[in-house]
C-alpha cells in the first residue's frame, strides 16, 4: 500500500498539490512577520483539522524509513505539542494517508499542510473538514 502513494521517501509525481494554511495564500515577502506570531490556539487548528477527519475517515501514518502505513486509531496520540513542534526539523514531519479519499496530508514548514491528490473530489470531501477547523486551503 504505502508504494501507491510513494516513491523512496517522497510523494510520487503524479500527484497534484493543495495547500492548508492559516492564511488564505502565501504570505509574501510583507507579511513574514505573521509566522512570528501564530498562537497554540491557532497552531492547535492543524490538529483539529486531523482529529475532525479521523471522525469520518481511515487515518494511516506513513513511515519512510521502513517503507510502510500504520493504522491510527487515535491520531491525538501521535501529534506533538505545541512546544515539540517548534523543536523539530522537517525529518520529523508527519505524513498520513486517507485511502478512502487516496490523498497524502503531509506537514511541511510555515503552518502549512499539503493535501496530494489525484482527483479534484478529494479536495470536495476534505474542504468542509478544513473550514469546520478554521483553515483555509489553495493550490
Amino acid at each position: 500500500m504505502y508504494h501507491k502513494y510513494f516513491q523512496d521517501s517522497d510523494v510520487k509525481s503524479e500527484f497534484r498539490k493543495e495547500y492548508i494554511s492559516l492564511w488564505p495564500g502565501w504570505l509574501g515577502e510583507n507579511n513574514q512577520y505573521k509566522l512570528d506570531s501564530v498562537t497554540e490556539h491557532e497552531w492547535q487548528r492543524f490538529h483539529n483539522f486531523l482529529i475532525l477527519l479521523e471522525s469520518k475517515f481511515q487515518i494511516q501514518k506513513a513511515n519512510c524509513s521502513t517503507e510502510t502505513l500504520t493504522k491510527i486509531t487515535n491520531v491525538s496520540t501521535v501529534l506533538d505539542s505545541y512546544e515539540q513542534s517548534l523543536n523539530k526539523d522537517s525529518s520529523q514531519f508527519y505524513q498520513f494517508v486517507i485511502p478512502e479519499l487516496e490523498c497524502v496530508i503531509s506537514e511541511e514548514w510555515d503552518y502549512t499542510y499539503i493535501v496530494w491528490y489525484r482527483d479534484n473530489t478529494t479536495i470536495a470531501a476534505l474542504a468542509p473538514y478544513i473550514k469546520k477547523a478554521g483553515l483555509c486551503h489553495f493550490s
